[in-house]
């Protein structure tokens, strides 16, 4: 009768252990799945918000539903995730820097898309001075402090510039003198619609974003590219008109 008793007693801790391990490893997942995903969220709402994130980010000013500050905190939960699987750490500077980078392109394709409604109205791409008829600039600028060239990106920028304000948020330049208001009593472009950027930031880093007008048809530098650039965290334009491709830190879209 021990000998059972004893028998029945080990039977019983051992199932009672096998019980406690399966519930220790389903917490254990459950943690898992929790910082993955993030509270709440389904792995349907997950992978619509890993799509929206892999699109060309869009502004709601211009109609388009903004990603919310949750879909990029679930995003960086989950990088953070597949992070430390890898043995990789992810830091807050790390995840800032991201997110700065995503609102500097989204602000970028916020830009084409505005010189493309400009375009479509106009029936001409912004290459010439917004004073003069007859001058061509090579670069537009935002508004912020003007960023650096690499001694590589510096010629294939040019040297003529103008203020994007005076195509995208007004019809022309402001009016500084008083002979100014002789001047283009209607505006300076026919047939201009806009604003068409109901207002103007500065890049994520307090610099003006940079538009390569050369690279338009009729343009100073046609053959070129046409980018919409933030010179990103260092401050300096490293990506080349005559590429393709973003060099460095910089942060753009090309306008085709």
């Amino acid at each position: 009768m021990l000998r059972f008793s004893s028998a029945r007693g080990t039977s019983g801790s051992a199932s009672s252990g096998l019980i406690l391990s399966i519930v220790l490893a389903a917490g254990i997942i459950a943690m898992i799945i929790y910082y993955m995903v993030g509270p709440g969220a389904s792995s349907s709402s997950v992978a619509k918000n890993q799509a929206v994130v892999s699109g060309a980010p869009m502004s709601p000013l211009l109609g388009s539903v903004e990603i919310t500050r949750q879909h990029v905190d679930s995003m960086n939960r989950q990088r953070s995730a597949a992070g430390e699987a890898l043995g990789i750490t992810r830091t807050a500077a790390m995840d800032a820097t991201n997110d700065l980078s995503w609102r500097a392109r989204r602000d970028c394709s916020d830009i084409a898309t505005a010189i493309r409604a400009f375009q479509r109205d106009i029936k001409q791409w912004p290459i010439y001075s917004a004073a003069d008829d007859d001058e061509k600039v090579d670069f537009l600028f935002g508004v912020g402090q003007l960023p650096q060239f690499s001694e590589k990106a510096r010629e294939s920028w040019g040297e003529s510039k103008d203020k994007l304000h005076s195509y995208l948020v007004s019809n022309g330049p402001e009016k500084e003198a008083w002979y100014d208001y002789f001047k283009h009593i209607g505006g300076r472009f026919d047939g201009w619609q806009g604003s068409y950027l109901p207002h103007e930031t500065a890049d994520p880093w307090d610099r003006a974003f940079l538009v390569s007008v050369c690279g338009f048809p009729g343009g100073t530098k046609p053959d070129n590219k046409v980018w919409c650039i933030s010179a990103g965290p260092n401050g300096i334009v490293e990506t080349l008109t005559s590429k393709g491709r973003i060099v460095g830190d910089d942060v753009g879209v090309l306008i085709e």
